[in-house]
């Protein structure tokens, strides 16, 4: 059992340039803001990648003099949108922990991958060689967080680094095996290849619960999701997806995309 030590000597400065992780992670060392004397840092390979297809690295170093308890496969991404940071992946994380000691480091090689996006995107990546496909030009942010020796895990320290990608913005379109199906008025019927649930998105004016706000990076990972999306058009105001059954949380909800709001539930077939 950990005894809650104090932290080692991070040289924090007051400002953080980098995103918020959860909330047992106390503090963020973010790259940006890091002078010649920090002790934790995350550090690119280079500033800017080109997008469809361009690699950058990103080293974890830990030269405090205390282990470094963390999870190598649980490295988050994250883009800056109109001032608020949104987490983008991965979405599926093994939970193995994992000890950097002072003096060492870990380095991931990140592949940004927009050659091919008709697929589904993978949820779950690896902890050296991980891949990055369905990303726009932007603002991002690489990091992942811990816990140092004689701490507990709720008493974590985010590492971060910001980056940019240079290219065109994401447009969301449905995956390779979707086709239409079907129209009546204003509904749109789409089927996917693989088939075991019905999902049914609505455009609605005033919605009777909160929303939470998507991007094209998000919503692309989650296959219901990004097909009834990328199905809306003028003139139709509802889609009805049959798909694979994906946990999405919680239905019915609120999504906000691009300024409209859809209500997004699962119907009996």
């Amino acid at each position: 059992m950990t005894t809650d030590a104090p932290t080692p000597d991070l040289r924090i400065p007051d400002e953080n340039h980098c995103p918020p992780f959860d909330d047992d992670v106390k503090r963020v060392v973010c790259y940006e803001d890091a002078d010649s004397e920090t002790n934790l840092l995350m550090t690119p390979s280079k500033e800017r990648a080109e997008l469809p297809n361009d690699a950058i690295s990103f080293t974890l170093s830990n030269e405090t003099g205390t282990r470094f308890t963390t999870n190598y496969y649980h490295w988050r991404v994250w883009k800056l949108v109109d001032g608020e940071w949104f987490y983008i992946a991965p979405r599926v994380v093994p939970e193995p922990a994992m000890m950097l000691q002072s003096g060492g480091s870990h380095t991931w090689n990140l592949t940004i991958d927009n050659a091919t996006l008709g697929g589904r995107i993978d949820g779950a990546q690896g902890t050296e060689d991980i891949t990055l496909p369905g990303v726009g030009g932007g603002t991002y942010a690489f990091g992942i967080s811990g816990w140092f020796e004689g701490q507990e895990y709720d008493n974590g320290t985010g590492v971060a680094t910001r980056f940019e990608l240079v290219g065109d913005s994401l447009s969301l379109t449905p995956t390779d095996d979707l086709r239409e199906v079907g129209r009546d008025s204003e509904e749109k019927h789409v089927r996917a290849d693989e088939t075991n649930a019905t999902y049914l998105a609505t455009r609605v004016e005033k919605p009777d619960g909160g929303t939470v706000r998507k991007i094209p990076e998000q919503a692309i990972r989650i296959a219901p999701i990004r097909n009834l999306l990328a199905s809306f058009e003028d003139g139709i105001s509802q889609v009805r997806l049959d798909g694979r059954n994906v946990y999405l949380r919680e239905t019915p909800q609120h999504i906000d995309y691009k300024g409209a709001v859809y209500k997004i539930e699962t119907v009996e077939n």
